[in-house]
């Protein structure tokens, strides 16, 4: 029975390899900073950098780069204007796709 193996059957757990730690000797002093700003990165909430960001584009002078707009986004804007004219046109657009995918 599989309750009563002897010590030598059975199997030892087997642990996940660990990354070897980087020692902050063995790299330049670039090397060094751009770790540093990683770990840094990691700490701070995405929406804070985001913010960070745009407060930085602003300061020097450059528009800040517009993120690109999905799929879904654009045809609900194309629904929607004009009184939903194309609202039904959309619509079947949609749910040819949505068909399309399932089968």
């Amino acid at each position: 029975m599989f309750f009563f193996k002897s010590k030598a059957q059975k199997v030892k757990n087997k642990t996940a390899a660990k990354k070897k730690a980087v020692s902050l000797e063995d790299l330049d002093e670039k090397q060094k900073i751009l770790l540093m700003i990683r770990k840094m990165r990691k700490r701070i909430s995405p929406d804070v950098l985001n913010r960070a960001e745009q407060l930085a584009f602003s300061q020097i002078g450059v528009e800040p780069p517009v993120p690109p707009e999905n799929e879904a986004s654009r045809l609900f804007k194309i629904a929607m204007a004009n009184n939903g004219e194309r609202r039904a046109e959309i619509l079947a657009l949609v749910e040819r796709r949505v068909n399309k995918r399932l089968h």
